[in-house]
């Protein structure tokens, strides 16, 4: 039974994977190719740039909060820096 639920919310998140760079792509137009890239770049996972964008939406955290947690996480600022870069 447990088995069943891991393979679940392993597919959900492929699922949330895949509609967030949608999402992205649709913003801002850069695509599911070029996230990859830059996420390649920076050595950073797909589960951390998750945890990096949740962050940033985060409403109850201050700025200066969210600065303290990006510099405690690893390439976090870099990758921000490579998204706007794309955006600009």
């Amino acid at each position: 039974m447990n088995n069943q639920w891991q393979k679940k919310a392993k597919q959900a998140q492929k699922e949330t994977d895949v509609e967030l760079a949608d999402q992205i792509n649709h913003l801002t137009g850069i695509d599911s190719n070029s996230i990859n890239a830059l996420l390649a770049e920076n050595s950073m996972n797909k589960d951390d740039f998750n945890q990096l964008i949740k962050l940033i939406k985060d409403q109850t955290k201050s700025n200066n909060e969210k600065i303290k947690a990006l510099s405690n996480m690893q390439n976090g600022l870099e990758i921000l820096v490579g998204l706007v870069g794309k955006l600009i």
